[in-house]
């Protein structure tokens, strides 16, 4: 005996003028705010901290934009990560400013130290030079006027004649006048006697104390080349003991000059 299933009432009509539910939320949109934040914050320091003021502008705005999107934006942590990066910055500009201090004038130092062994450099070539000149021409010295000229074949490059701090000023050196027409052999204390110093760039390619730089090129120091060949750093206040003219002594007493050495 089979059995029939229940009767199963029809489904009423749809209604033409019912509303579709609503499809589910998609997911929340960046705030461009947000983000732009966030990309100030992190370049903030290669900007010496502009972006970062930007940063804490855009994010707080950011951050009150999204609030107000009732859940249409997102981003919140994008825009407080750019308004930290931003504000980090300024909390370590004290640090920064206390290694500026420190690293600032170490760096000037080693620079201006650097800048001076290089130019006692160029004198120790130019003093080469000089006795290489002396030892081709029996003894004599080149001539205070045109000593550029005659020893340009044995110090080669004009890159030794230029002050290393300041390449395009001209010439750098000077010879001491007083030896023109000497015999390195000829001067007495060739240890203490000028042969080239430091001057003015651009003054004459002679002379004596009166061309030397004010103030000096080093600090509180002028590189001078002696007559020995040796190079020496000269204080402000040892400038007085060294012997310009070879006749005289520091003090400007005269002296005899010393024989000629036999060959």
């Amino acid at each position: 005996m089979t059995t029939s299933p229940p009767d199963v009432p029809p489904l009423p009509p749809a209604d033409p003028q019912a509303v579709p539910p609503a499809p589910p939320p998609g997911p929340a949109r960046r705030c461009g705010l947000a983000i732009a934040s966030l990309i100030c914050g992190i370049i903030g320091p290669l900007t010496l901290g502009l972006a970062s003021i930007v940063a804490v502008i855009l994010g707080i705005v950011g951050l009150v934009k999204i609030s107000k999107s009732q859940g249409a934006l997102g981003g919140k942590g994008m825009a407080i990560a750019g308004i930290v990066l931003g504000g980090l910055f300024f909390l370590a500009l004290p640090f920064i400013a206390l290694m500026a201090a420190i690293i600032a004038p170490a760096f000037i130092s080693a620079r201006g130290t650097t800048h001076a062994v290089m130019s006692r450099n160029n004198l120790k070539q130019l003093g080469r030079a000089a006795q290489t000149y002396a030892v081709m021409r029996d003894g004599a010295l080149p001539s205070p006027d045109r000593w550029p000229q005659e020893l340009e074949e044995f110090y080669g490059s004009d890159r030794v004649l230029k002050d290393p701090a300041n390449p395009d000023g001209g010439r750098a050196y000077a010879m001491n006048a007083a030896l023109g027409g000497m015999r390195l052999d000829s001067i007495p204390e060739r240890s203490r006697t000028v042969l080239f110093f430091e001057c003015v760039p651009g003054a004459p390619p002679s002379g004596g104390p009166g061309l030397l730089p004010t103030p000096p090129r080093h600090r509180r120091h002028h590189n001078i080349a002696f007559c020995d060949g040796h190079i020496e750093a000269i204080p402000l206040e040892e400038l007085d003991t060294l012997i310009w003219d070879p006749k005289a002594g520091p003090a400007g007493e005269t002296r005899e000059a010393a024989p000629p050495t036999s060959p």
